[in-house]
């Protein structure tokens, strides 16, 4: 009995940390692909993944995107997320893993699983009920306890008294422009061009939306909420988006009048829908 009393205070001491721990990390970095996949995002699962964790807070990426500034300092600021499958033959199985950047293990979700027969409809069920676990973490990024990455030693400064450096000579005969050259910090290609990401105004069925333009395709809102209920992401291929919202995943492109159409299967009928969100250009 006492050894049973001793294994639960450690287990939950253990589901403490886990708690703390991921708090301290800023990105999660997305595979476009998982070991079990036959093609990339395959049944739109990594887009999916992808959603679930940017609803709770986390800055995602895929693993081949620039990375953002602080992330190319510091690789520990990220985590690398991975999917791992152990399916039967009558249910589908989804475990949520993410590492560190040194593969310490940081986090494994509860199991998720599906009896769906459509691989599509259980792959999604799996993944989004082995996701609650994160949802339960209540997630909150705290920057003052990030991860520090392995120091590098600086190289120190050789002063030689009475006798002027070789690399100080050369400066000084290279140009003075380049000497008085001010920091440059480099920004997102739209704003060192000056331009602003985008904003589009749609209708449908006497509602109004709006798509804001993000690094990774646009983020939809229905007029007067806070949160987008789904977002569309760039293709590799170009000129279409994968739309993921809660309750469905599709296919989203512009019309040739800017109209917005998202085209999703719906399971119930057995059949393609598309829905129309009308532009509006005033």
């Amino acid at each position: 009995m006492k050894k049973l009393f001793f294994l639960l205070i450690i287990l939950l001491n253990f589901s403490g940390l886990e708690a703390q721990t991921l708090n301290d990390y800023k990105y999660i970095i997305i595979p476009e692909s998982f070991e079990f996949s036959k093609e990339k995002n395959q049944y739109q699962l990594n887009s999916l993944l992808k959603f679930l964790f940017e609803r709770e807070g986390f800055e995602t990426l895929m693993n081949r995107e620039t990375r953002p500034e602080d992330l190319q300092r510091d690789n520990c600021l990220g985590l690398d997320a991975d999917v791992i499958e152990d399916s039967g033959l009558f249910t589908t199985r989804m475990r949520i893993t993410l590492e560190d950047c040194r593969g310490n293990l940081i986090f494994s979700s509860e199991e998720g699983t599906s009896r769906e027969k459509e691989y599509k409809r259980a792959w999604h069920e799996a993944l989004r009920q082995a996701f609650e676990s994160v949802e339960a973490l209540n997630y909150n990024y705290e920057a003052d306890a990030s991860p520090e990455a392995p120091s590098v030693p600086e190289t120190p400064e050789v002063v030689v008294v009475g006798q002027v450096p070789v690399d100080t000579l050369q400066a000084e005969n290279s140009t003075s422009e380049l000497a008085e050259e001010p920091e440059v910090i480099v920004q997102s290609e739209k704003i060192s061009k000056g331009i602003q990401p985008q904003t589009l105004y749609f209708e449908k069925d006497g509602s109004f939306f709006q798509l804001e333009e993000n690094e990774n395709g646009y983020s939809l809102f229905q007029k007067g909420m806070s949160e987008p209920f789904a977002l569309l992401i760039r293709s590799e291929e170009g000129g279409s988006f994968i739309y993921n919202s809660v309750t469905k995943q599709g296919i989203a492109t512009f019309s040739e009048n800017g109209d917005l159409v998202v085209e999703h299967f719906d399971a119930s009928k057995g059949a393609s829908v598309k829905t129309i969100y009308k532009v509006k250009n005033d």
